[in-house]
């Protein structure tokens, strides 16, 4: 009796392929990772790996398809809690800092593709452009909300740029020093230095960083 198949074993596979050429693009880059070391390390056929995805080509675009939406689905709210700047640009730092130790893969294929655009395919080049353009809006509209700039929309997108800039910058440090992180301090007083440069009021608090601060409990 010929056995029924397995509605779910598509699914798995898929799964498991995209599972190992994260791994192995993350350490390796995409020019040196082969469809027979995916195959290799998943220990699945290279015709299966055709099959789901078409090409290498097609696994890097989904392999970063899937990294943009594990990414921007750990970001939080947009509005950013805190009863003044300095609580409120705490919280967000907390959460940019949060989100890039907890895909530090992720982060490193989306920055590798922006270190490999002259190389890179029109499909690959879209999926990055679509990561970037989410992940901006969202670091916008945050920043929007932590100095209440909800009038001066080019101050936040400043911001929000500059912000995405430092951590691009660690992320492309990771290649050489896995063990780099984002400095959340550093990023705190330019931020505010770059909000002040343009006149916004910041009030006494935002000077002090939460490990600074006195419970008013």
């Amino acid at each position: 009796m010929r056995q029924a198949p397995d509605p779910d074993r598509g699914v798995r596979s898929r799964d498991a392929i995209l599972d190992t050429a994260t791994e192995l693009m993350s350490v390796h880059g995409y020019a040196a990772t082969s469809i027979s070391m995916v195959s290799a390390a998943c220990s699945l056929p290279a015709s299966s790996i055709y099959w789901h995805f078409g090409s290498k080509d097609g696994v890097y675009v989904a392999v970063l398809e899937r990294a943009r939406m594990s990414l921007l689905s750990a970001l939080p709210p947009v509005t950013v809690p805190g009863a003044d700047i300095g609580q409120r640009l705490d919280n967000f730092l907390q959460a940019v800092g949060d989100a890039f130790q907890r895909h530090p893969r992720d982060v490193k294929l989306l920055i590798a593709l922006g270190m490999l655009q002259r190389t890179a395919s029109a499909a690959a080049l879209a999926e990055l452009h679509r990561y970037r353009d989410a992940l901006l809006a969202w670091a916008r509209d945050s920043l929007t909300s932590v100095f209440r700039l909800h009038d001066r929309p080019e101050v936040s997108g400043q911001l929000a740029r500059f912000a995405l800039r430092a951590a691009s910058g660690t992320a492309v440090a990771r290649w050489f020093d896995p063990a780099s992180t984002l400095d959340t301090d550093a990023l705190r007083v330019a931020l505010l230095a770059l909000a002040a440069h343009h006149g916004v009021p910041l009030g006494a608090s935002a000077s002090e960083p939460a490990h600074g601060r006195q419970s008013s409990g």
